[in-house]
């Protein structure tokens, strides 16, 4: 039996459909459509007839440069996967790091619960702070949009892949808040936080969320380098090469593992 799947996505999309062009004989039973468009020029769109229809002249050109279509079809798919948009392990490192729950190593070592700078609350309370912000970012607000404008498929998430590996070693200010993780110890505890939230503000707008593939991951909340090294840009030239010192965007091996969790779900 084929699935058919309509994939979405933002940048990170590029991942996925690299890994599926060069090897789709590797998962027989999905049959494979890939849209992607940059910031949030997916919402510019509408169900129109069972197909999805940019509705803004941004929304148009990406459609055309990055996909070749005019618009796509929807009511025809077995699954929607939005893939990446934001719902990533940074953004739950962001919104916790002025926050102490019980079990972070960084709070068990601390003599002074008095003095610590960071805010002491409860694991829910940190929990539902991540959540709230991570319901605010593309991939739920698509989950939402595309409910809205009365798409019928299951519609899944595949979080967006965890920092590169090369921060372990070369910090960076961007990425500020998962070196503090990394260093106080509170690594493990912010991936599991993480996760809980993402799969919670998933639910509310009404889809599945998958996490990352655990064998790719490294340090608790990181992407382990053979999964980053050569990534790809979402561009119109399809090997176009993601910038020497990005650190946020995954490979083409990286995809394949997403797509081989995918596929063993269905």
């Amino acid at each position: 039996m084929t699935t058919r799947i309509l994939f979405l996505g933002n940048s990170h999309l590029a991942a996925l459909r690299q890994a599926h062009a060069a090897s789709p004989g590797r998962w027989p039973g999905i049959a494979a459509t890939f849209l992607g468009a940059h910031k949030d020029l997916l919402l510019q769109t509408e169900l129109r007839q069972g197909r999805l229809v940019p509705v803004t002249p941004q929304a148009q050109q990406a459609f055309q440069r990055l996909a070749q279509v005019a618009d796509v079809d929807v009511a025809g798919q077995d699954l929607i996967v939005i893939t990446g948009c934001m719902v990533a392990v940074a953004s739950a490192a962001t919104a916790a790091r002025d926050m102490r729950w019980a079990g972070l190593p960084s709070l068990e070592n601390c003599a002074d619960l008095a003095a610590m700078p960071a805010r002491l609350v409860s694991r829910a309370a940190a929990c539902a702070t991540v959540q709230a912000v991570l319901a605010r970012r593309l991939g739920p607000e698509l989950a939402r949009h595309l409910h809205a404008q009365g798409a019928a498929p299951p519609i899944w998430l595949t979080c967006q892949p965890r920092v590169s590996a090369v921060i372990h070693a070369a910090p960076r200010p961007a990425t500020r808040a998962l070196s503090e993780a990394l260093a106080t110890g509170n690594a493990a505890g912010l991936s599991a936080l993480f996760e809980t939230a993402a799969r919670r503000a998933m639910a509310d707008a009404g889809a599945e969320y998958l996490p990352q593939p655990p064998h790719t991951i490294t340090h608790h909340i990181l992407t382990a380098l053979p999964y980053v090294q050569g990534a790809i840009r979402l561009a119109e030239r399809p090997d176009l090469a993601q910038p020497e010192d990005d650190v946020l965007h995954a490979n083409a091996a990286y995809g394949a593992a997403v797509l081989d969790q995918i596929a063993a779900r269905l």
